[in-house]
């Protein structure tokens, strides 16, 4: 009798499979929730040997595009708290560090200057933190980063330890002790003066409730109160001293780490002259007027030492293009990157004894990459992306060619510019104002653009302006004002618009007013006040083309890299720095404070210069520096002939 019987088999019970398909379902659920509940822990020394190696060892290894500006105190800091991460807890950041980026991001909104988001690393930040880090090397990284951008932050709210000068009969302002690191309990502490204003309308406008950071405590790592004249001794230490030329040795001419230093100096946002609660809270963002004291240069000769240089390099025959391919930053290799590093030796911004076949884009190529960014104008993030290889690519003979139109324009002007003057270059989208030969003030501007372009003139400065009416010139009348005041009256209206009649009397924008003007018989002016499109301050410098210096509403343009926007006049980014320093030799209170009096309402103040202050607006696409270095810049209107800089 058979006891295999196949059907009773197959009438098998699941239960058995399924109770252990069960099992397993639930271990595979209990593990994954767990691993969802797990923190990962960081050891607490596991970033150290990267630390000292970036720190210490070998500062060229430093892996990310950004510099540390600050190697010296950040070098100090990370030595006392024994190469630990400062803004992290485990992979995930502090929220001191995140309040410290939101202060950071505050303080550059609306600084005129573009080297704030660059040297607070705000736009490495943007990058990286979309994802939280969970490298060592990167958390290293970001911690080292924001560390040199809290001592930057640190550095420059010092600054309003300065006391500016006041009426006798006006409270000076009270001195701040802001130290960047300070003895704290519980870790960095945010400190602010008090304001009367929302913490919101703090971060917006950041006007009188200004936020400092005092100082840290990390594991009972106490930091001490580092100096800050241990920090500005890191000062610019530029490859060429006044007078000396790029035909000067290697040895002469930059620091390896010299290159952060050649950027102005942040200054921070004007603060109320009358201390706090006076109701005197500036918005411009201007900051304090701090007098530079760098050489201008800028002469003829330097030029044609230059063109000289460049006809032999185009002779030598070692210039090539750099070939097309991706775009290079720090880490990258390629073998465009070789290419790259022996055409910056030729232009003199790469040096030094390496080999000059390495094909690892390291942290000395970076930085020639940088000074070449700085001498063409472009923003100094040291990536060769599309602008930056067009103007590598620029042969020298093409150079050359510009060189000789620059020595002509040089030539036209008198050999002295004069002990006092103030000189507009178009091109380079900057002032600078100039005594004894020195640059004492220098600062963005925004010209005209193609169709209307800014003439070069040589005329002087007749009078400061505040709070200046704007009377609408012709052209701009019929075109832009008319159509908007014919469709808003009354938006215009709000705006400070009126028509003038022949007596000067000020009209409402009626149907029939409106007419006069469009025929002619009435013009269109702008009361002066906070709306007004001039700003706050003019200076008149009498031309033929109606053009002059004014303030601005729209500040956002000064941070950009190409700022030709204007109908043809010059837009500042520090107007009231300028009328300072124009006005401090004339009759009168003219001190920061009386500025900012007349720069409030809507009342227009006229001051005739006594002074005689030349101005030069000029067109120089190609021009030596006080330091010897060649700048070359666009040539925004087409006036050198040469389409290949043109970039349009």
């Amino acid at each position: 009798m058979s006891y295999f019987i196949p059907e009773r088999r197959k009438r098998k019970s699941p239960l058995p499979l399924i109770f252990l398909g069960s099992l397993c379902v639930f271990a595979l659920y209990y593990a994954f929730t767990a691993n969802q509940k797990t923190v990962p822990v960081l050891p607490e020394n596991a970033v150290r040997p990267h630390l000292v190696n970036w720190l210490e060892d070998n500062p060229d290894a430093w892996p990310a595009q950004d510099p540390i500006f600050n190697p010296v105190a950040v070098r100090r800091i990370y030595r006392r708290t024994d190469y630990r991460l400062l803004w992290f807890d485990n992979y995930s950041l502090s929220d001191t560090a995140n309040d410290l980026l939101k202060q950071l991001t505050a303080s550059s909104s609306g600084n005129p200057s573009s080297m704030v988001d660059y040297r607070y690393h705000l736009g490495y930040f943007d990058r990286t933190l979309r994802d939280t880090p969970q490298r060592l090397q990167m958390a290293a990284v970001l911690d080292v980063l924001l560390t040199d951008a809290f001592i930057s932050y640190a550095q420059d709210t010092q600054l309003d330890k300065l006391n500016p000068s006041a009426p006798k009969h006006q409270p000076r302002l009270r001195r701040k002790d802001i130290t960047p690191v300070n003895l704290t309990e519980g870790g960095f502490q945010m400190a602010s003066t008090r304001s009367h204003v929302s913490e919101a309308r703090t971060y917006a406008a950041n006007d009188s409730g200004r936020q400092y950071f005092r100082g840290y405590n990390r594991d009972n790592q106490r930091v001490q109160a580092v100096d800050r004249s241990r920090y500005y001794t890191q000062r610019r230490n530029n490859a060429y001293s006044s007078g000396q030329r790029y035909g000067t040795s290697h040895s002469a001419r930059y620091s390896t780490r010299s290159y952060p230093q050649t950027y102005p100096r942040v200054m921070p946002r004007f603060r109320s002259l009358q201390g706090e609660g006076s109701g005197l809270a500036p918005s411009h963002g201007e900051g304090m007027f701090i007098e530079e004291n760098t050489p201008y240069g800028g002469d003829a000769q330097a030029l044609r030492e230059q063109l000289a240089r460049y006809r032999d390099m185009a002779a030598s025959g070692r210039w090539r293009p750099l070939p097309a391919g991706p775009a290079m930053t720090l880490g990258a290799k390629h073998n465009n990157v070789v290419h790259l590093r022996n055409m910056l030796a030729v232009y003199g911004d790469y040096y030094g004894y390496g080999d000059l076949n390495n094909k690892k884009f390291d942290q000395r190529l970076h930085e020639a990459v940088v000074r070449f960014q700085v001498r063409h104008g472009l923003k100094p993030d040291g990536i060769v992306g599309k602008q930056t290889r067009e103007r590598l690519n620029i042969s020298p003979t093409a150079r050359a060619h510009i060189i000789e139109a620059n020595i002509r324009r040089r030539e036209k002007l008198p050999a002295s510019l004069g002990d006092r003057f103030i000189q507009v270059n178009i091109p380079g989208y900057s002032l600078e104002y100039v005594e004894q030969d020195r640059i004492k003030l220098s600062m963005n501007v925004v010209v005209g653009k193609k169709v209307h372009q800014t003439p070069e003139i040589s005329t002087r400065v007749a009078r400061v302006v505040f709070n200046p009416t704007w009377t609408v010139p012709r052209s701009i009348l019929v075109n832009e004002i008319l159509p908007k005041a014919r469709a808003n009256p009354h938006g215009m209206e709000n705006m400070g618009y009126r028509v003038v009649n022949g007596s000067g009397d000020y009209l409402p924008l009626t149907s029939q007013n409106l007419g006069r003007a469009a025929a002619g018989g009435f013009l269109m002016r702008q009361k002066g006040g906070e709306k007004n499109i001039l700003g706050r301050v003019k200076f008149e410098i009498p031309n033929s083309d109606d053009i002059y210096l004014h303030d601005t509403r729209a500040k956002s343009l000064f941070g950009l890299t190409d700022r030709d926007y204007s109908h043809g006049c010059v837009r500042l980014a520090k107007p009231r720095q300028l009328a300072e320093v124009l006005l401090r030799d004339e009759p009168g209170d003219w001190s920061r404070y009386r500025i900012e009096q007349l720069t409030t309402g809507d009342e227009t103040t006229e001051v005739r210069m006594s002074q005689n202050v030349k101005v030069y607006l000029t067109y120089w696409t190609a021009w030596v520096d006080g330091q010897g270095r060649m700048h070359f810049r666009p040539d925004i209107y087409g006036k050198d002939g040469l389409a290949v800089n043109q970039f349009n």
